[in-house]
């Protein structure tokens, strides 16, 4: 299964639950899903941490991975950028524990989630690069990681690479998962925007729109509707981009 960067409920093998301190933390790691996918952030912070201390007690260490990459993936919502930090580094430094490569790339992807988000590309490039020698040749993050390129190599000016990238990470993601896929179209239609490929990102944001309130995504919906908006400014029709912008501006993140 694609373990996606954030929400994530178990990526690889995971043991059966054996004793009442894993079910604790089972269900705790079940309730912050439900609560990050509402947008609750604060909640599944907290309901992750309870499920991570459980896990630390007994040395669950899928359970260990799963809920430290999920907390540094909350914070890096809610813009804690250095708790985000040092929560993967705590899983990538952790020299008495063996986690799965998977894992660690998965980590490693995040890093690079997070240094694009402060738009230091070249450092987002770096971890991304670790995360692909992490993962191996049949990697299930291959879709976020051509996401992630493609999100670089606009940042770097270059629509006509990142259109490259978004159409191989949409090529991947298209069957495996609705939310990367979103991405994927996301990210072809700021390329085709910078091309001046109007119609084009049209459609896609269009698609990625119906998906993200499919999936029920506030802050997902909130980035097509800005897009949206870029688009009819680009087409010369205020009024619409306006519009959009007022329909984006509804969406702010829940805390």
């Amino acid at each position: 299964m694609l373990c996606a960067l954030c929400g994530l409920s178990g990526c690889g093998q995971v043991e059966p639950v054996r004793n009442a301190k894993q079910l604790h933390a089972v269900e705790y790691g079940q309730r912050a899903v439900r609560a990050f996918q509402l947008g609750n952030y604060e909640t599944a912070e907290n309901l992750y941490q309870q499920a991570l201390r459980r896990d630390v007690e007994i040395e669950n260490i899928d359970g260990i991975a799963v809920n430290t990459l999920n907390l540094a993936c909350v914070n890096r919502i809610l813009g804690r950028t250095a708790r985000a930090h040092a929560y993967l580094d705590a899983l990538l430094q952790d020299d008495a524990l063996q986690y799965a490569p998977v894992y660690l790339a998965t980590a490693a992807t995040e890093k690079a989630a997070l240094y694009l988000q402060a738009n230091d590309l070249a450092a987002a490039e770096s971890w991304l690069g670790k995360a692909e020698a992490s993962c191996g040749d049949d990697c299930p993050l291959r879709g976020v990681i051509a996401n992630i390129r493609s999100a670089i190599v606009l940042g770097n000016g270059d629509a006509v690479s990142s259109l490259a990238w978004g159409e191989r990470a949409a090529a991947v993601n298209r069957n495996t998962s609705r939310l990367e896929y979103a991405n994927s179209l996301r990210l072809l239609a700021a390329a085709n925007l910078a091309l001046g490929h109007f119609e084009n990102a049209r459609s896609q944001l269009n698609e990625a729109l119906d998906l993200d309130k499919s999936l029920g995504l506030p802050l997902k919906i909130r980035e097509d509707l800005l897009l949206l908006a870029r688009l009819h400014d680009a087409l010369g029709q205020p009024q619409q981009a306006k519009r959009y912008q007022e329909r984006a501006a509804r969406l702010l993140p829940a805390r």
